[in-house]
């Protein structure tokens, strides 16, 4: 079999590196790594020197009667490219071929500061007071702002899965059936201890283990968690009375956005800090990583300005 030609572009460096990269992180990457190789090659006929929305929506189209599942391959496997490449030097941020209205992920919406100040205090005022239900969603809004874990995982928690001692979350039964230490900050632990404490005091007639009950003293369920969200921002003003907006899922998004920024400003190479934020997060693959960074404005600000080394890049 006829071996396949090796990179030859001015991005030879950078595409080898993002193959081994994927590959080392678990991932086949076969027919990525050969559509990698066709936009290498038409890079170098092209005598293209910056990946642009322009050229790669050029390379996507420049093989004819193809389906609009490969044309869409073609092109999120160039873009996933040029998000890696964002975040290890400049580069334009190539935005996603247009979908068919409901389907294909929301655009996600990342929290400021104020928001969060805004959310955790509404919560402060949910009725009934005084029960526990208003402490009950400040811990728990709270601790997905501070982790990033799924509303999923944090109501699966129970009581035992919380080390109170030490600070560490057991995240059990998650989306692809593994389990996971997740550490807190120190201040998210007290918090956690505090709350601990009045759930043993407001409701001492739990009928489950869960560490998040609901009135009825069983484990909270995802409707009536979202329906209670829904109404604090709204009421907070954070999400219009009507239409889309911001979701529970974002707080997710905006915890692995603020990571990034974080380690940009410590000057830390996020090549090899995102494996981490992968672990950390419960991510399968590395894409769903570049999936919650890739709308975060912040960050792509952070990345456009690279901190300077001796003249290399260390971003």
């Amino acid at each position: 079999m006829k071996k396949a030609p090796d990179f030859a572009s001015i991005f030879t460096s950078r595409l080898k590196e993002y193959v081994a990269f994927m590959k080392d992180n678990d991932r086949k990457f076969n027919v990525e790594t050969t559509i990698l190789r066709a936009f290498d090659r038409y890079v170098c006929e092209n005598n293209i020197t910056t990946i642009t929305e322009e050229n790669v929506m050029g390379f996507t189209y420049s093989i004819p009667n193809l389906t609009k599942g490969q044309y869409d391959k073609r092109h999120r496997i160039i873009r996933n490219f040029s998000d890696y490449m964002n975040l290890r030097e400049q580069g334009e941020t190539i935005r996603p071929l247009p979908k068919n209205r409901g389907s294909g992920r929301l655009i996600p919406y990342v929290y400021t500061d104020d928001e969060l100040v805004l959310l955790l205090e509404a919560t402060k005022r949910l009725n009934p007071a005084p029960t526990l239900r208003p402490y009950t969603y400040y811990t728990m809004f709270g601790l997905l702002a501070s982790t990033g874990i799924r509303i999923s995982e944090a109501l699966n928690l129970d009581i035992s899965d919380i080390d109170l001692t030490n600070g560490i979350l057991k995240i059990r039964n998650t989306k692809f059936k593994k389990s996971r230490l997740v550490p807190v900050h120190p201040t998210t632990l007290e918090v956690l201890r505090e709350y601990d404490k009045l759930r043993c005091e407001l409701m001492s007639n739990q009928k489950d283990n869960a560490f998040f009950p609901g009135r009825n003293r069983t484990r909270l369920a995802y409707g009536t968690v979202n329906s209670t969200f829904l109404e604090i921002v709204r009421t907070a003003g954070i999400r219009g009375a009507e239409g889309k907006g911001s979701r529970i899922h974002d707080l997710r998004h905006t915890f692995a956005i603020r990571r990034v920024a974080v380690w940009y400003d410590m000057g830390l190479d996020i090549h090899q800090m995102l494996p981490l934020l992968s672990t950390f997060m419960g991510h399968a693959h590395f894409e769903d990583t570049i999936y919650y960074l890739s709308a975060g404005a912040e960050l792509l600000a952070k990345g456009s300005s690279r901190f300077k080394k001796d003249g290399d890049s260390i971003g």
